[in-house]
């Protein structure tokens, strides 16, 4: 380790005060009666100083500020000198600002250390002033002899490096927790943070490049954030944020609007947020659709208000073919119906009741056969009941009447279509 420099004193130059009493100046009042022998000397372990002011008190103050000043600068000399390795690049090549900078940077956070901040007039060992008539006017002159050895350099310089490996120890800390942040208001308190340590440290130290290196990853990751869809129905929509890959959360509720739909409830739901909406005052309209932002982050999602909808309706000739022929009965015939569904919904037949005139009907139940999609369906059924040739036979029923019951499968909703004047084909 490199011999620490000492600098224990802090002496007026002989000349200002022979200047001053060339100009006739005249002691009116001093305390103590005995002028110390010490006043503009040099003492060993001591740091002598002196400070003027208008008035006494103000003289003082002066004093005790220069002795911090000379023990905050003995700490700094001290500190960049051991700390030469960092910077003999730049001070061999003429500059050196750079270690004038790191003496300013290491004065202001020694300004922190307890030491000195617990410099005061009572820790004054000895002091004298003088009232002095000058050609300006009454000035005072307060005069500090303030012990500080060598040893309590080292401990000062002991205190402020191991201060300054704390502030790397948390620097550390800080800069590990960006990739495991759990949300957008995390990540700005660790940038507001980063951003104060990193006024702790000069350009060229290793530290301030980590620090403005971070901030940038953080804004970065803030401005990269993105809605993604879990899961949508007609009413509700699921999202999660995520950035950089992974899902990032916020304590901020995400701005909701649609052209149309009534936002009814945005909450978030662990790793998800939820908005609940209604669509009762919305028109079949394809450019419906719900905004989402969150920060810079924005995402539609586009909604069918008739997603739900289930309208189904038959579009060519029922038939009836098939089974065992019994002579002037038919059994277990097959009944093929052709429906089309309007909607993407998916939906199930539950019942078929045909009716050929005043005939009994032809009823089929328990039927549970379930479609999805748009466009045509073939509803194939087995009709159990034996039928009569004679009369249920397009010859003499070309045309029935009937009823197709059927369930939506999204909203649990039951209807029926009417068949009216339906034409139908049997092959007997």
């Amino acid at each position: 380790m490199k011999k620490i420099l000492v600098a224990l004193t802090l002496l007026l130059g002989f000349g200002l005060v022979s200047q001053t009493y060339a100009q006739k100046a005249k002691v009116l009042e001093h305390q103590p009666k005995k002028k110390p022998a010490w006043v503009n000397s040099l003492v060993k372990d001591y740091i002598i100083v002196v400070a003027s002011g208008s008035t006494l008190e103000d003289a003082q103050e002066r004093a005790i500020l220069k002795v911090k000043e000379h023990i905050i600068s003995s700490v700094a000399d001290n500190i960049s000198s051991t700390s030469e390795y960092t910077l003999t690049e730049d001070t061999k090549s003429g500059d050196m600002s750079i270690t004038e900078n790191y003496k300013v940077a290491t004065k202001t956070r020694a300004a922190d250390i307890p030491f000195i901040k617990g410099i005061s007039v009572n820790q004054v060992e000895e002091y004298y002033w003088e009232k002095v008539s000058e050609k300006c006017g009454i000035t005072f002159y307060y005069h500090i002899k303030y012990p500080f050895t060598e040893f309590q350099l080292k401990k000062l310089i002991m205190e402020y490096e191991r201060a300054d490996r704390e502030l790397t120890q948390q620097l550390e800390g800080f800069l590990a927790r960006i990739d495991d942040a759990e949300s957008i208001e995390e990540l700005n308190q660790l940038s507001n943070i980063i951003k104060a340590l990193s006024t702790s440290f000069i350009d060229v130290d290793n530290r301030k490049t980590k620090c403005n290196v971070a901030v940038s990853k953080i804004s970065q990751m803030i401005k990269n954030v993105s809605i993604e869809a879990v899961g949508t129905s007609l009413g509700e929509i699921r999202f999660s944020l995520y950035t950089n890959g992974r899902i990032i959360k916020t304590s901020a509720t995400p701005k909701v609007k649609s052209n149309c739909a009534k936002i009814n409830d945005i909450k978030p739901d662990g790793d998800e947020w939820v908005v609940k909406y209604s669509v009762d005052e919305c028109y079949d309209d394809p450019d419906n659709k719900i905004t989402v932002r969150c920060g810079s982050a924005s995402k539609d999602f586009w909604f069918n208000v008739k997603e739900n909808s289930v309208e189904i309706f038959v579009n060519a000739d029922i038939n009836l073919t098939g089974g065992t022929d019994n002579g002037e009965t038919i059994e277990g015939c097959r009944c093929a119906i052709p429906v089309v569904s309007k909607y993407d919904s998916p939906f199930v037949i539950e019942k078929v009741v045909l009716n050929f005139g005043n005939e009994a009907p032809i009823i089929i139940e328990n039927i549970g056969q379930k479609f999805s999609g748009k466009g045509n369906h073939d509803l194939t059924l087995t009709i159990d009941k034996q039928l009569d040739k004679s009369v249920y036979t397009q010859k003499k029923y070309p045309t029935v009447k009937g009823t197709i019951f059927f369930k939506a499968v999204n909203s649990n909703e039951s209807n029926a279509y009417r068949l009216y004047n339906q034409k139908i084909t049997t092959d007997w």
